[in-house]
């Protein structure tokens, strides 16, 4: 098997792949060298990891066509005969799903300096685009190697299968593999929306057409993920063991973050004046995300079925919260050091913690999971408290905006206890409370500039 003839071909792609990353670092440190030399460091860079997924997939290929039943998924899914061009589905449905969709996402990001929305924007931008959608597909690969290129798929098994054991259509629905690579594509132009400081009319025209594109996606997604969780007597159970369902629920709550906090913060936060009281908003934050985050998590765990019994569920939610809050305050550092390109950069990198800590902590811990509720209630907080506790502002209502949301809250939190899957519960409505503080605080803004307040 691949990973037997080829077994440094995966630390390669990993190596390639955090080389995507930073992607203008890298081309910037090849311009030390000769000519011949740094066009040869930037082709690496950029198209490497292209090849090696290109080489990966040749070889899922010429197993299916040649029914090698040396492979473990061949052996349990076709068998030994003949071809058949029907048997390519196993590259969507099967083993071959996070190979296919990776090597388009790479195809992507290589040609996103081409998108129509940018056209006429200046080289800067359009370089500037390209780098932010390497760097979130980048992210998205790694934070989710272990567990969509398992080593069992590319390595060879210790016994096989004497006959056929699973379906032949394979063991991932054709539609959800396909709206899960869509909703990372859009994710990663959201990414580079939200994160380039810049003001441009491609950049905004950007915004718009990917966040339509993201509300078509997300309730499609959100309907095939509850659908998935066949029993509602085990459902920790069946997802637990399920590590590629639980990544794609931790791609959708990024795809949440980005749509509903962190591109509508942009124009938000720019409306902020000069930031009297910016510290104590800051200060705020940061306790209630400790206080909230360590309650509604072990809430939630305490629901599921390894914690029903005792206080096992304290401890790992103190576990999940400190190393939160280990992300936390090194992001917090990062202004410091020349990222700080938003208009409240600590407060932008709280955020961008508390969407993008989940996905690392579950490289750690599959109960990681379980800080995605916390993390939506503390993003759409994060979105108004600015406006109330810095004092050179005119805040929103309290009626209309502050007691409408904690009262939503409220009934989502209430909503999803009532159910036998409490998390997934609140994954189906939690998208609500940003949508909700963002839309509040896009009016409000509107409302004083029609009074040439603002």
């Amino acid at each position: 098997m691949l990973g037997d003839t080829a077994p440094l071909l995966f630390p390669v792609l990993l190596v390639l792949l955090v080389g995507w990353l930073l992607p203008s670092k890298i081309e910037s440190y090849s311009e030390k060298f000769s000519q011949p030399v740094s066009k040869a460091i930037v082709k690496t860079h950029r198209f490497g990891p292209l090849v090696v997924v290109v080489i990966m997939l040749l070889n899922r290929i010429k197993t299916i066509v040649q029914r090698d039943t040396s492979y473990l998924e061949i052996a349990k899914i076709l068998g030994p005969g003949d071809f058949e061009f029907s048997d390519l589905r196993l590259l969507i449905t099967g083993e071959g799903a996070s190979e296919s969709i990776l090597f388009l996402l790479l195809c992507f990001a290589l040609l996103s300096h081409k998108l129509p929305s940018i056209s006429n924007s200046s080289l800067e931008i359009r370089k500037l685009v390209q780098n932010r959608i390497m760097s979130y597909i980048s992210f998205s690969a790694l934070v989710s190697f272990w567990i969509l290129f398992p080593e069992s798929s590319y390595y060879s098994p210790n016994s096989l299968p004497l006959q056929i054991t699973n379906s032949s259509l394979g063991e991932y629905s054709w539609i959800l593999v396909i709206l899960t690579g869509a909703m990372i594509l859009v994710s990663s132009e959201l990414f580079a929306v939200t994160t380039i400081p810049l003001t441009d009319n491609g950049l905004d025209i950007l915004s718009r057409r990917t966040k339509l594109k993201m509300y078509a996606i997300l309730p499609l997604m959100i309907y095939l993920l509850i659908n998935s969780v066949q029993s509602t007597n085990s459902w920790w159970l069946n997802i637990s063991q399920d590590g590629s369902f639980v990544m794609v629920i931790f791609f959708l709550s990024n795809a949440i973050g980005l749509t509903f906090i962190t591109v509508p913060c942009k124009m938000i936060e720019a409306n902020l004046q000069h930031g009297e009281g910016r510290s104590n908003s800051l200060t705020f934050q940061m306790v209630l995300n400790c206080i909230l985050l360590f309650g509604i998590t072990a809430y939630f765990l305490r629901s599921s079925e390894p914690f029903s019994q005792g206080n096992g569920y304290i401890l790992q939610a103190s576990w999940l919260v400190i190393g939160m809050v280990i992300i936390m305050v090194i992001s917090l550092v990062l202004p410091n050091f020349g990222f700080d390109g938003a208009a409240r950069p600590e407060l932008w990198w709280l955020r961008i913690s508390l969407i993008f800590a989940p996905n690392i902590m579950f490289m750690i811990t599959p109960f990681a999971v379980f800080l995605l509720p916390a993390s939506w209630i503390l993003l759409a907080i994060s979105l108004i408290q600015p406006w109330y506790i810095e004092k050179d502002i005119t805040s929103p209502s309290l009626i209309s905006t502050l007691f409408p949301l904690i009262a939503i809250i409220s009934v989502i939190l209430v909503f999803s206890f009532s159910t036998e899957w409490p998390l997934m519960s609140f994954l189906t409505v939690g998208w609500l409370l940003g949508l909700f503080s963002s839309k509040r605080i896009e009016f409000h803004i509107k409302q004083m500039k029609s009074l040439g307040i603002a």
